[in-house]
């Protein structure tokens, strides 16, 4: 009996203990800890957003903690004041410019934590496209948002969210830009031939952005240039040489980062030639989408090359030619190698004012493209030719000039050439290849001469 008087006693003196702990427990926290609102993950947050969107949205938690989490409690969402931001980036030795109100909203400004609530998630409404012209009209300035929480009730960490937007306009261009060679049409080869021209975006597309590629003005203009720089070496490939699938529309798929457009080039309806299919980007179709400037355009080169020909040392014929220096004529078609060359006569040279030094050949049957490959000497570019001028005939006799090359020639040793594909009205039957100048000299108004490694020519 005593012991269950003595257990009753010390039960109830543990609930009355238990009883006065809970009373006086708000007491061990001071009062500014009871309830406290805060922003979760305070602190600067660069916010990548995309003028593909005309608003941008920022997700903010607040949450709310303390001894009394469990109490009702209200609060602001406020902006802090230029003055004190400044003063801020002052101390701490920030770039950002404060953001005018009028380049976002705060629709959820006003906090009101109901008792078993203990987090909010809020939003910042940044405008994307305003920010980035904001910024561009003073020079690439960067913008901030300084938040922070207000209440008159409850108490506040004094943490403060600082939005650094950072304004993007997605860009679409081309993997590869420039002069690109595409397609290499021979006359016993494939008929057709396809390119797949890529095009890239930086971010996944979320808007089902499509664009379009075409042969416009400005493709063009591009093509000029550079056939300007190459001595209008190109001819504009023909409209109905090539097919643009969809007439260019190019679709990115959902979530992705690249396309392409499969171009197919048309050998029937060409002649043999070099030929460039300039292309550009436009029209996207998404606002907010934006063409990279320097992968924009680029110049697809389509070749349709003459067949080689095979040539004997008989079928060809010179006005100077130094006997026992390389191997002759012969030195034109033996390989390449050191002594394998053709060597105009440099004991008595030879001067003739309209074709220097020259080389015929006589070809097997009548052509009407021909293009050529020659090798300068192997040992050295000495004599290697820097002027070389183009003729044909169909007898031999009578002669017409078809071409002029003087930029661009090798002068180095063992180096190769690789001319353009020449085209003439009428067929020809013999081919001049006459060298005007070289690296030793004048072969019109002086007394050198030339040397050649390896020639190479190739005609239908």
């Amino acid at each position: 009996m005593k012991l269950n008087k003595i257990f009753w006693a010390t039960c109830m003196l543990g609930g009355t203990l238990a009883l006065s702990s809970c009373e006086t427990y708000d007491e061990l926290f001071p009062q500014q800890y009871h309830c406290v609102l805060n922003i979760k993950d305070a602190g600067i947050r660069n916010a990548e957003l995309y003028t593909t969107d005309a608003e941008g949205k920022i997700q903010i938690s607040i949450m709310k903690t303390g001894s009394q989490g469990e109490a009702l409690a209200n609060g602001m969402l406020v902006p802090m004041s230029e003055e004190a931001f400044q003063a801020y980036c002052t101390d701490n030795n920030l770039g950002y410019a404060y953001l005018p109100a009028e380049y976002y909203s705060l629709p959820d400004k006003e906090l009101k934590f109901g008792a078993q609530e203990r987090y909010k998630i809020v939003e910042a409404i940044l405008k994307t496209r305003e920010i980035q012209k904001l910024q561009e009209t003073h020079n690439g300035q960067k913008y901030a948002l300084p938040l922070l929480i207000r209440s008159s009730e409850v108490s506040v960490n004094d943490s403060m969210l600082i939005i650094a937007p950072d304004i993007k306009s997605p860009t679409i261009g081309l993997t590869n830009t420039g002069f690109v060679s595409s397609a290499q049409f021979s006359s016993h080869g494939e008929a057709t031939l396809t390119y797949s021209l890529q095009l890239t975006l930086p971010t996944p597309n979320t808007w089902g952005l499509k664009c379009t590629v075409a042969s416009n003005e400005e493709a063009v203009s591009a093509f000029n240039q550079y056939n300007t720089q190459h001595n209008n070496r190109y001819k504009l490939l023909p409209q109905n040489a090539y097919t643009l699938p969809d007439n260019g529309v190019v679709t990115f798929g959902e979530e992705a980062t690249t396309a392409s457009l499969d171009i197919t080039f048309n050998r029937s309806a060409l002649e043999m030639g070099e030929y460039i299919l300039p292309l550009s980007i436009t029209n996207p179709t998404v606002e907010g989408v934006e063409i990279d400037a320097a992968q924009r355009t680029i110049l697809l080169g389509i070749t349709y090359s003459p067949d080689k020909l095979e040539l004997k040392a008989n079928q060809f014929s010179t006005n100077s030619i130094a006997n026992g220096d390389g191997t002759g004529l012969t030195g034109l078609i033996d390989g390449i190698g050191s002594g394998l060359h053709f060597h105009s006569n440099w004991n008595s040279p030879v001067k003739d004012a309209t074709y220097g030094n020259y080389i015929d050949v006589h070809l097997n049957q009548p052509i009407q493209a021909i293009q050529f490959d020659y090798w300068t000497r192997f040992e050295n570019g000495n004599a290697a030719p820097t002027h070389i001028k183009l003729f044909t005939s169909t007898d031999g006799k009578v002669w017409t000039e078809l071409g002029e090359i003087k930029s661009g020639l090798p002068t180095g040793g063992n180096q190769k050439y690789s001319s353009s594909i020449y085209r003439t009205a009428n067929k020809f039957s013999y081919f001049r290849f006459a060298v005007l100048t070289s690296t030793a000299g004048s072969m019109t108004n002086g007394s050198s001469w030339f040397n050649l490694g390896e020639l190479t020519l190739y005609g239908n």
